[in-house]
């Protein structure tokens, strides 16, 4: 049996119930399915440590600013969840959980418009269907993966929880991303010997000039650029930045003199043999010059608009690490005593399960501000899906108004 829909939403995390809320706002029935439970990747894909990237005062979703007692912390994976889920009972959206959409098609059946949801819970028509299951649809690993020894244990960033899940020994990190810088502290604190490769990275400042790094994003326009303005803006890297102990630098040098080791962009493994790549010394010089950069463009804002931001005396530099002057070529991770490598390496998108001839060869969905070429068919929370804070909590809120409304006036 076929159970009929006006408007289906697919996942129940802040962007699906950002796309509820406002439909509802509108008057327009609709259903939200979701896997799990609400808020189930903040639930059980984050570490125990994570917390938010920007700070409580930024965050928001539809008319439900953080009203917390500590504006400018940074909620913790925990409280994250409670957050969201005191926002969906605020207005009791239509949610089904546990509930798993296997394949997305045209509803062809009588010639009906639409489309057909062909669940773990029955099949669902409905006019129009928003897919909100955000940007980490399935973890990206390097092909030679496969190739580490059977004895060594594996895990991506979204099944870590602490230190004491892996196995005794020492831990290699590999990623360039915040997820990784990330992981390696929690590792240091959790006193395991850690191995750091990274390619590309972009650690951010997390407090400059008496300013947390978000509120000079705000101030500059950063969190509205359009993708249509900067067309290769979606290969950017972030930025590596943290919340964690009330937020701070992620200093590569700094992570040195702690006791990581550091490594190039990890390239292959020959049984225990891993060859890096003798890229360090680029990468660590030109996010140097990115941070100069971008202190240079807020010193740049503050003298033009007058902004109250004294000028603080320079931070003490940390020492390059030997591994900076005299990079490493290979290691081995027998005699470095490793056991365990966690993959820092981020996320693609998984949309395989959608049979509609939307997609890029890379899985990206063709839209325009979540509109696709077919009729009906949306996403919302996708990285860069309108603007650069698109993907953020505090950005779905914008894109979902705009999606609900578009919907509306196409009933």
């Amino acid at each position: 049996m076929t159970e009929e829909v006006e408007n289906l939403i697919i996942g129940g995390g802040q962007a699906g119930l950002a796309m509820s809320y406002w439909l509802g706002q509108t008057g327009r029935q609709h259903l939200i399915l979701e896997r799990g439970r609400i808020a189930e990747r903040w639930q059980s894909e984050r570490w125990d440590s994570l917390c938010l990237l920007s700070q409580n005062w930024s965050v928001s979703l539809p008319n439900y600013p953080y009203a917390g007692p500590d504006s400018e912390g940074f909620m913790t994976r925990d409280e994250v969840t409670a957050w969201i889920l005191g926002f969906a009972a605020g207005f009791d959206p239509p949610v089904r959980t546990d509930v798993n959409v296997r394949r997305l098609r045209r509803a062809n059946g009588n010639g009906a418009p639409g489309w057909l949801a062909e669940t773990t819970a029955g099949d669902f028509r409905a006019q129009n269907v928003v897919v909100a299951t955000g940007p980490f649809g399935d973890t990206s690993t390097p092909s030679w993966n496969r190739d580490l020894p059977a004895g060594i244990f594996q895990v991506h960033s979204n099944a870590y929880r602490n230190p004491g899940q892996l196995p005794p020994g020492a831990v290699l990190v590999v990623g360039s991303g915040a997820s990784g810088f990330q992981i390696v502290e929690d590792l240091l604190d959790g006193q395991r010997r850690v191995y750091f490769s990274l390619g590309r990275h972009d650690p951010r400042v997390r407090r400059y000039r008496g300013r947390d790094h978000g509120w000079w994003m705000g101030q500059l326009g950063q969190w509205e650029r359009k993708l249509e303005d900067f067309p290769n803006a979606k290969f950017e890297s972030r930025g590596a930045i943290t919340g964690a102990k009330g937020g701070h630098d992620l200093n590569l040098r700094k992570l040195a003199a702690e006791g990581v080791t550091i490594l190039g962009r990890a390239r292959a493994v020959d049984d225990y043999k891993l060859a890096v790549a003798p890229d360090l010394p680029q990468n660590v010089r030109e996010a140097d010059e990115r941070a100069v950069r971008a202190r240079t463009m807020i010193d740049a804002f503050i003298e033009r608009e007058g902004v109250d931001a004294p000028p603080e005396p320079p931070a003490k530099p940390w020492p390059d690490p030997e591994e900076l002057l005299e990079p490493l070529s290979d290691l081995d991770l027998r005699a470095a005593g490793i056991s365990s490598v966690i993959w820092a390496t981020g996320f693609r998108y998984k949309f395989d399960w959608i049979e509609a001839d939307i997609f890029e060869a890379d899985g990206e969905p063709r839209h325009l501000r979540g509109i696709t070429p077919a009729p009906g068919l949306y996403f919302l929370g996708l990285r860069w899906l309108y603007k650069f804070k698109s993907s953020f909590i505090h950005g779905v809120d914008e894109d979902a108004q705009y999606l609900a409304q578009h919907i509306a006036e196409r009933a």
